[in-house]
């Protein structure tokens, strides 16, 4: 009989080891270094909002801190440096911990993925800081991302932000701070993580200088693009920036994707940030609102495209075209 194939999470990288059970961890030292200040002088504001780009390991430092604050064994020279090997670990690793709460994208009856946090998942965090620590000590709940909160479940964490309880932290991963509601970043204290070097990125992903490049600064980026074996010359910017320029976005995009390894969503999702970046990165360097345009226009099509279950071939065909008007635009 044949294994099933687990369900996929969407709260890592493709291709990469869920933040939980990554205990490497590069960079950002300040960061940990003013987190640790608080939990060991017993000053822990009750919410952090990690803010970011994707892929610069805000989940990995909130599974870190989770850690510590359930009781982890302490290891190494980093502060939030944890025994893998204690039974704290490992329960966090296999969610099992019962004082610890993951809010996160998940899975529809169809087995697809959800293209937002719900509200009724978003209240069960509500009734978890309801409850007393299980074990004595500290509660700890981890949203990644609260970029995926719809408005009603937003405003049900805003509940429990107005009126934290004791022993408690919460942690919300943010990849777009300017997105979400201001009371929301008001009553947290805010960390920015900031981009790594390239020789960091290296050390934390093992990739190449070529992935290392196209990951901006971002060690789970280079993690993720190694994985799924991205073709680095057809993703550089510059390459895609002439092919757009000359009406060929859909030969470019449709090359990735099958040079990509993965599930389909996987890959798709894949191409669909590369082109995001390249607008991103077009709209710096040459300006006009058709690059940020066409930004918006990718960002929703992502959207659609998880959350609709949308044929890989369609999506890319759409992206495409919004390719080619951006580039068209230019001229």
């Amino acid at each position: 009989m044949k294994a099933e194939k687990p369900a996929p999470e969407l709260d890592k990288e493709p291709g990469a080891p869920h933040p939980r059970q990554t205990f490497s961890f590069v960079g950002h030292e300040a960061e940990e270094t003013a987190m640790d200040a608080g939990l060991r002088g017993g000053r822990m504001h009750h919410a952090w909002l990690l803010a970011g780009p994707k892929g610069l390991g805000k989940a990995t430092l909130a599974y870190r801190l989770a850690r510590v604050a359930l009781g982890a064994k302490r290891i190494g020279p980093r502060p939030f440096d944890a025994d893998p090997e204690d039974p704290v670990s490992r329960r966090v690793m296999a969610l099992s911990h019962p004082d610890l709460f993951v809010l996160r994208r998940g899975l529809n009856d169809r087995g697809k993925p959800r293209r937002e946090i719900a509200v009724d998942d978003a209240r069960d965090l509500g009734h978890f800081f309801s409850l007393a620590p299980s074990e004595g000590g500290m509660r700890v709940a981890i949203v990644d991302a609260v970029d995926d909160l719809n408005r009603n479940a937003a405003n049900a964490i805003l509940k429990t932000l107005e009126e934290p309880p004791a022993r408690s932290v919460l942690l919300l991963v943010c990849h777009a701070p300017g997105a979400i509601l201001p009371t929301i970043r008001s009553r947290c204290r805010r960390l920015a993580l900031k981009p790594l070097s390239d020789p960091l990125v290296r050390q934390a992903s093992g990739a190449d200088a070529s992935i290392v490049a196209l990951a901006k600064g971002r060690p789970g980026r280079a993690i993720a693009l190694k994985a799924q074996g991205v073709d680095t010359a057809g993703a550089d910017p510059k390459r895609a920036h002439a092919e757009i320029a000359r009406g060929a976005s859909a030969a470019l995009l449709g090359g990735l994707y099958d040079k990509m390894s993965g599930e389909p969503f996987e890959k798709l999702a894949g191409v669909l940030e590369l082109a995001g970046e390249w607008t991103r990165a077009a709209g710096v360097e040459q300006g006009g609102e058709h690059w940020a345009e066409a930004w918006s226009a990718l960002e929703t099509l992502r959207g659609e495209a998880e959350g609709l279950d949308m044929d890989p071939k369609h999506a890319l065909a759409r992206a495409a075209g919004i390719l080619d008007r951006a580039g068209a635009a230019r001229r």
